[in-house]
């Protein structure tokens, strides 16, 4: 999956921006390009139930409340 961001950080939240026009690239290398909408759903509209009790705790702590957000982390 790739997303867009002004810069990089350790974890985001609704920091995202829409696909470049050029993004179309890397979906020839067979990535997947997310669009803001994707990356900004609120995770109530989203199953998480794959979360394990430690994904779902780092969630609750950082205060994410978008998908964008849970795909894209550095938690430790």
């Amino acid at each position: 999956m790739i997303a867009f961001v002004r810069e990089r950080r350790d974890w985001y939240a609704e920091e995202f921006l829409a696909p470049p026009p050029w993004a179309h690239t890397f979906t020839h290398a067979e990535f997947v390009v997310l669009t803001y909408e994707q990356l900004t759903m609120p995770l109530s509209d989203v199953d998480t139930s794959v979360l394990t009790p430690g994904e779902r705790w780092e969630v609750r702590s950082y205060s994410i409340t978008t998908l964008g957000g849970v795909l894209f982390n550095a938690w430790d």
